[in-house]
């Protein structure tokens, strides 16, 4: 499918999850707005893209560049891998790491009255197993935010209402929410993933067990994100076949699917750990997301 401008017609934003790749997002997004003249009427994030959607969806695009640019760990979350924090785990504590400077981030720069585009947040809860879409109007938002952003194990589970407790990252059933933003029926849909679909080899040695576990995040996030896309891009073509033989076909509910004009862009190769939030890995992500969407489209 060729591309080139945006279309006319209502476009949905699909955010991945990723940590410290999510600067890949920021590179990808500003080169189709400002290079292809792309908006965005729906948004859909988990984990990461969340965070990075409550920004685009306020259209503070100058703003939340300039916090990807600025970006360290201990700006994201405290603690670190020793053998107090296996003590401390030991006895009751919830996460390796504290997420308590990404809150105040999160509690300073969004305001869910200022949001122009309609937002989707997906967070899971520890307790029930369900995935739950949290938009911009709800009054918790801002808690959802922060839950979807909480990988388990790394970070605490959060509190978000009564009905809605130990929630986490929305990414660990829908790494790739398309699903979040079809309900609103745009006419495109655009997906920015953080993780190749390829897994691909992994060099250096696993010093320790959270190096295998980020490793195993990694496979588990690739086969997530293969199955979203695959599950989409299957129907679609399906739909799309269907139609040109004069048949609608319809989902379990009866209700006809459509047949959507999407886009994908994700990195070619692994661009490292979602922990790293060093200056050159940041700057770099930025810089291949942009890349990679010119080289896409441009």
């Amino acid at each position: 499918m060729e591309y080139g401008e945006a279309i006319m017609g209502r476009t949905a934003l699909v955010l991945s999850g990723g940590g410290a790749k999510g600067a890949f997002q920021v590179g990808v997004e500003k080169y189709l707005r400002e290079e292809k003249g792309f908006s965005w009427d729906i948004i859909a994030g988990v984990s990461v893209g969340a965070l990075n959607g409550a920004m685009l969806a306020m259209e503070r695009y100058r703003r939340l560049e300039v916090i990807w640019r600025t970006i360290c760990h201990n700006r994201v979350y405290t603690g670190k891998v020793n053998l107090w924090t296996a003590v401390r785990l030991f006895m009751g504590k919830l996460s390796i790491y504290g997420n308590d400077p990404l809150a105040e981030i999160i509690e300073s720069e969004v305001e869910p009255e200022n949001f122009k585009v309609d937002l989707r947040v997906g967070t899971v809860s520890l307790r029930t197993g369900r995935y739950t879409i949290y938009r911009g109007d709800d009054p918790n938002i801002k808690k959802a935010i922060l839950a979807s952003t909480v990988v388990p194990l790394l970070w605490p589970p959060q509190y978000v209402s009564s009905e809605c407790q130990y929630m986490v990252d929305g990414s660990l059933i829908r790494f790739s929410p398309i699903g979040d933003v079809l309900d609103a029926d745009p006419e495109e849909v655009v997906v920015i993933n953080c993780w190749p679909r390829d897994r691909g080899p992994r060099s250096g040695r696993f010093r320790n067990v959270l190096d295998i576990g980020l490793r195993a995040l990694d496979i588990s996030s690739a086969g997530i994100i293969s199955s979203d896309i695959h599950e989409f891009t299957h129907i679609n073509r399906n739909v799309k076949e269907a139609g040109e033989h004069g048949v609608t076909l319809h989902n379990e509910k009866g209700k006809p699917y459509k047949f959507y004009k999407y886009l994908i862009i994700e990195p070619e190769e692994y661009l490292g750990s979602l922990l790293d939030f060093s200056y050159d890995a940041i700057q770099g992500h930025v810089e291949k997301g942009w890349n990679r969407a010119k080289e896409i489209l441009g």
